[in-house]
């Protein structure tokens, strides 16, 4: 039986918007993990291909390709979808599986295709910080597979994983904590407490009790968590990378730069390993050895390692994208501490329009480069707009008052979420 792909979170901190989890809640996956059925084996794999052809070269469906809904295939075309979201194509992966699902609805398939379909669309959506629309789908996935497998299913527990790291992403803590806490009890009686999907589920969670400031629980999770995946996977696996990343973080959080770095480094060698020197997810890493080394004050190191970043990322989603606006941020404020106040003021802008664009205005991180940004005008001469942006950062502050913001939204955490592909 394959695995059900969980989200693990990754992690942030300091002044500088170092991105915390592994691209929108963003999640670096535990790995595959299917529900278990009998499919049809006599369906050749052909059948498999005549569906890729019609997905991927036809752009849409040909009813010879509705027969490649049965069994294996079925999972071949979930695995497309899920290689194309891991590679950072989410539009492709977005049409493969919309369509996939599309067509099971009207073959009237079983629901645990759609299950799984819908699992995996919410990967796709969470992947680009769509939070209402990851949680939809997660939510589908979730009853489907509680009206058909029953409440003691790892299914089950990978679906609340995802749907924990949505509320935890919103500042709902104590109804992500409740989610966590029951798809860990269901996977630790289900899988063993050595398996690799407990540990994604002590990752969450200890990222989860970081976020509430409860860091020595939070290291002790994230340890386990390690040690759980080096001896499943040796220690040089992409799996490591979101528990490797999000204990850096936590020692940055703490003033321990020396313990944190060679945690950062050794994420990023894993993940260019896996996926090679143009992914987001090298791009994260990127950035958050960054922000270590802006923080002890190295900044033309610092400097180097945004630049990298930025252009990955802009080069493998476009220079719009939220990853993009995060990396610009940290820029501007790395040449705000080098009183490069001009150059500091362009690259704001830069990151205001991207993040007002796919955060919204009343976002917490929005409202954190205005109050920079207003500082900097104020330091160019320019009192009366800079005005004007410090109190519309502080009106984003008092509506997100009673929602715990992370210590440094700007680093980068790594998440890791239950996925079906």
């Amino acid at each position: 039986m394959k695995r059900t792909e969980r989200r693990q979170t990754a992690t942030t901190n300091n002044g500088s918007l170092c991105v915390g989890h592994d691209l929108p809640p963003r999640r670096i996956p535990s790995g595959e993990r299917r529900v278990g059925r009998s499919p049809n084996n006599w369906l050749p794999a052909v059948a498999a291909m005549v569906l890729f052809s019609a997905l991927l070269l036809n752009g849409g469906w040909r009813p010879d390709a509705a027969l490649a809904l049965d069994g294996a295939a079925w999972g071949q075309v979930l695995a497309a979808g899920g290689q194309a979201r891991e590679a950072a194509r989410f539009e492709e992966s977005e049409r493969i599986l919309t369509e996939a699902m599309a067509q099971a609805r009207r073959d009237g398939s079983e629901d645990v295709f759609l299950a799984e379909a819908s699992n995996e669309l919410g990967l796709v959506h969470h992947d680009q910080g769509r939070l209402d629309h990851a949680q939809s789908y997660y939510e589908q996935a979730l009853s489907l597979w509680e009206r058909m497998l029953g409440s003691e299913h790892e299914h089950v527990a990978a679906a609340l994983n995802n749907l924990a790291e949505v509320h935890r992403a919103r500042g709902s803590l104590d109804t992500a904590e409740s989610l966590f806490r029951r798809a860990s009890s269901i996977e630790s009686r289900i899988l063993g407490a050595a398996h690799p999907d407990v540990a994604v589920g002590l990752n969450n969670l200890a990222e989860l009790h970081r976020q509430q400031g409860r860091d020595a629980e939070a290291e002790s999770l994230y340890r386990r968590a390690l040690l759980i995946l080096e001896q499943a996977y040796g220690p040089d696996h992409a799996e490591l990378a979101p528990v490797l990343n999000n204990l850096a973080a936590l020692y940055k959080e703490q003033g321990l730069f020396s313990w944190a770095e060679p945690f950062y480094l050794r994420a990023l060698a894993v993940r260019r390993a896996r996926f090679g020197s143009s992914h987001p997810s090298v791009a994260v890493s990127l950035n958050n050895l960054g922000c270590l080394y802006q923080t002890q004050g190295l900044y033309e190191l610092a400097r180097t390692y945004f630049q990298e970043a930025l252009s990955i990322s802009e080069q493998v989603l476009g220079p719009e994208a939220t990853l993009a606006g995060t990396i610009l941020g940290n820029m501007a404020y790395l040449s705000d501490q080098q009183t490069l106040w001009h150059e500091s003021q362009g690259l704001y802008e830069r990151a205001l329009v991207i993040q007002q664009t796919r955060l919204g205005f009343q976002h917490p991180i929005v409202g954190q480069l205005l109050s920079r940004y207003a500082l900097v005008l104020e330091l160019l001469g320019r009192p009366v707009e800079a005005g004007l942006f410090a109190s519309r950062a502080a009106s984003i502050r008092s509506r997100q008052a009673s929602i715990p913001e992370p210590s440094d939204p700007f680093d980068q955490r790594t998440v890791m979420s239950p996925s079906l592909r």
